[in-house]
């Protein structure tokens, strides 16, 4: 891969994180990141829990950028009410659903093991 693509790469991922941050879900999923940084900080837990904490809440991002982009197809596709749309954006949203669900697990089963060591 040369300088070009690379730099073509990283534009194409900037505007895309620009559209992104458009939702408005996506404010609370970054305050994920802060609350983690700062609980890892402060409460320095075992490091399997720190690589998941400061992982997770990355991946629940990238889930709402796929998401946004199925959004963003469905609706380029019809604005129609459609029951096979709505079940692909109810997919897209599961997903989110399930990655939030395993980031506070972790963060749970964390907390769990501070107090209980």
């Amino acid at each position: 891969m040369n300088n070009k693509n690379i730099i073509d790469a990283l534009y194409c991922s900037i505007e895309g994180l620009k559209e992104l941050f458009k939702e408005k879900a996506v404010k609370r999923e970054v305050f994920l990141i802060i609350i983690s940084f700062f609980y890892v900080l402060i409460f320095k837990p075992k490091l399997i829990f720190v690589l998941l904490l400061l992982i997770l809440p990355f991946i629940v991002l990238a889930m709402e950028a796929l998401n946004t982009a199925i959004e963003h197809l469905c609706n380029k596709i019809t604005l129609k009410k459609s029951n096979k749309i709505k079940k692909i954006k109810d997919l897209g949203s599961a997903a989110i659903f399930l990655s939030l669900t395993a980031y506070f697990i972790v963060f749970f089963l964390s907390l769990y093991y501070q107090i209980i060591p």
